[in-house]
């Protein structure tokens, strides 16, 4: 569970609006591994085999979500307007998701995992030095430049 729990979290954080509702969720899906351990067959990795009940749990959690009958009755054209906004906002957080992917992808290989595995897997930097086998220094440096590198081509991406 703690190698998985930053990257089920962080991935729950973008489908939940709170922090509470993502880390029930991220607990459901770690229950729901744990009983159905017995029937992972290691044809793939764990984390896949993990990241595809959090994927089903996930799609059974929103079919479940449905308005009650009651918050049809509000006025239609605010309800339009807040499902709008909600589709703009979501469209613009994918294609900065999307920029920024692309932007890490373009990093040195030394700078890319410490900076995915901290910000993305919600990993603290000494287990990143561990599993990295890298001095905790290191990591902090490679993740301060390339902080800097990302900071310097977002800003020209803007610019464009």
């Amino acid at each position: 569970m703690k190698r998985y729990q930053g990257m089920v979290f962080s991935q729950a954080k973008k489908a939940f609006l709170t922090n509470e509702e993502a880390e029930d969720f991220t607990q459901e899906v770690f229950l729901k591994a744990y009983e159905s351990l017995s029937q992972f067959r290691g044809e793939s990795q764990f984390s896949t085999w993990l990241f595809q009940i959090a994927r089903f749990r996930l799609t059974k959690v929103f079919k479940k979500k449905k308005l009650p009958l009651a918050d049809w009755q509000e006025d239609i054209s605010f309800v339009a307007d807040k499902k709008r906004t909600s589709v703009i906002e979501t469209l613009d957080k994918e294609e900065t998701n999307h920029t920024l992917r692309s932007l890490i992808s373009k990093l040195p290989k030394s700078y890319q995992m410490p900076i995915l595995l901290h910000y993305f897997e919600n990993k603290p930097l000494k287990e990143i030095a561990t599993d990295l086998n890298i001095k905790l220094g290191t990591i902090k440096s490679h993740i301060s430049r390339g902080k800097d590198l990302l900071r310097k081509w977002w800003s020209h991406e803007i610019k464009s």
